[in-house]
């Protein structure tokens, strides 16, 4: 029997982990960053206006709304999530302008939610349709694309604090129609149904 055979085995063995050990290494750059996921949310920038408000609004209301020609107005002082009441927009997009505050210190993000009512009644989100806004009293723009003119749609705002609240004012401009304002809208809590 020959002796060297389970020490060429052995060797073989050995140079074949090796070699799937540099094999392995092969093709990643250590200086490669790890894919990121694209963010889901459209990042509203600065600029844009309020709404105009008729005289007799009443702007210091916990959430109120105005249609004013193609825009629907809303205000808001102290809420955290609410929606707005349905719209039709007049084209293939919408754009809100908002302005809000916080007495937060730390947590300024918000964000406004499209939201789109099937034939069936109930309200689906609208898929890649969140504009993420800041609340620190600047104006700040952003726009909806891809809507479908004739179809329903209502938007949420929502401020993820349970301990603070925000306050100001949207203007979602280039609507058909808007219903008016109802006491379901008024209620705390978001916008799916």
């Amino acid at each position: 029997m020959n002796q060297r055979h389970p020490c060429r085995l052995l060797a073989l063995a050995l140079a074949l982990a090796l070699c799937m050990g540099l094999l392995a290494g092969c093709g990643k750059q250590e200086d490669e960053e790890p894919a990121q996921e694209p963010s889901k949310e459209i990042q509203a920038v600065l600029g844009g206006s309020g709404p105009e408000f008729s005289e007799g609004f009443d702007q210091a209301a916990r959430f109120a709304t105005e249609v004013n020609g193609d825009t629907l107005g809303v205000m808001f002082n102290g809420i955290q999530n609410r929606s707005t009441p349905y719209f039709t927009p007049a084209g293939s997009s919408i754009t809100i302008d908002a302005r809000a505050t916080t007495e937060s210190e730390s947590l300024f993000g918000y964000r406004v939610s499209l939201w789109r009512q099937t034939d069936y009644g109930t309200t689906v989100y609208t898929e890649g349709s969140t504009l993420a806004l800041t609340a620190d009293g600047q104006w700040y723009t952003g726009s909806f694309s891809g809507l479908v003119p004739g179809a329903r749609y209502k938007l949420t705002l929502a401020y993820d604090s349970s301990k603070f609240y925000i306050t100001g004012s949207m203007a979602v401009r280039g609507l058909a129609s808007a219903d008016a304002d109802d006491d379901e809208n008024g209620q705390e809590g978001g916008g799916e149904e």
